[in-house]
Order: structure tokens, then C-alpha cells, then sequence
């Protein structure tokens, strides 16, 4: 939704979005698109509601031009991950905070490598890469700060 608000001219690349979780009832669900009114209701504009939703059965499912445009995978983290193509921006919101610090200087490892030297990393807002693994540069824009490869700025 938010590509194809803010970035209509991307409309005619090949954008490839994957989204991961350990929990297969959670892959599940995320491609269902099925949401309540009440978790539609946390921050989703109203315009962008009507515009990508539709009501069924008491539920609100995202269009389904936009469920084929997300590939789904079933990815634990801390374990060796699948193939997946190197990539310009990964989102990890949330997510090391769950885990001790060893665990997360390995995710962040293989984040790392996954990302192209000139990607972006963004995380939750009270996670960070810092005292984990310095070759992440903090780099901000407007109020969001994003994690870049330390070896693409040096060059």
C-alpha cells in the first residue's frame, strides 16, 4: 500500500516482497489478509481502507492484487536461512528484542550478508545494531533512523 502511495513510479518495476515468521499460523494468517475492525482501526487511514480493503464475512481482507504482490515464508531466524535474493531494504521491527545478545549479533550477521551493499535496514524503535555489530551505520532520515552497511559508506 505504502509503494504504491508514495511511489507510483515504481509501478513498472519488478518489486519482490517477502515476508517471514516462524509461526506457520501467522504465514497463514498474513496471507489471508484477513483483519478485525479493531486492528484495522490502529493507524490505517480511512481512505486507505476503502481504497485497499473489502468487508467480508465481519472482516476487513486487503485486495487481492495486493496479497499476490507478498511472497510468504516460513524463516526462523536464528536457525541457517533458505535462499533468498540479496536485498535493497529489510524491516525487522520488533524483532531482536526477543532475543539474548549472541542471538541477535548472529541474526544480524546474516542480515548483513543478505543485504546489498547499498540497502537499508530498519528496525523497531527501541532496537538497535549498536555494540552488535559495527559494520551497520546509524543513518537518519527525518525522524526514522535506518542501518546501512559500514562498507558502502567508506568507499
Amino acid at each position: 500500500m505504502l509503494l504504491r502511495e508514495h511511489f507510483p513510479q515504481l509501478a513498472a518495476w519488478k518489486v519482490t516482497l517477502i515476508a517471514s515468521d516462524i509461526s506457520e499460523a501467522m504465514i497463514s494468517r498474513a496471507r489471508a489478509g484477513a483483519y478485525s475492525q479493531i486492528e484495522v482501526n490502529r493507524g490505517l487511514p480511512a481512505a486507505m481502507l476503502v481504497k485497499y480493503f473489502r468487508r467480508i464475512d465481519g472482516e476487513w481482507q486487503v485486495i487481492e492484487d495486493l496479497r499476490r504482490a507478498v511472497e510468504f515464508r516460513r524463516i526462523n531466524l536464528t536457525a541457517p536461512w533458505p535462499y533468498l535474493p540479496a536485498m535493497d531494504l529489510i524491516l525487522m521491527r520488533n524483532v531482536l528484542i526477543y532475543f539474548d545478545i549472541p542471538t541477535k549479533k548472529a541474526v544480524l550477521a546474516r542480515v548483513r550478508r543478505q543485504l546489498k551493499p547499498d540497502g537499508h535496514l530498519f528496525l523497531g524503535g527501541g532496537e538497535t545494531t549498536m555494540n552488535l555489530d559495527e559494520s551497520f551505520v546509524p543513518t537518519q532520515y527525518g525522524k526514522a533512523i535506518c542501518y546501512r552497511p559500514a562498507t558502502r559508506l567508506a568507499a
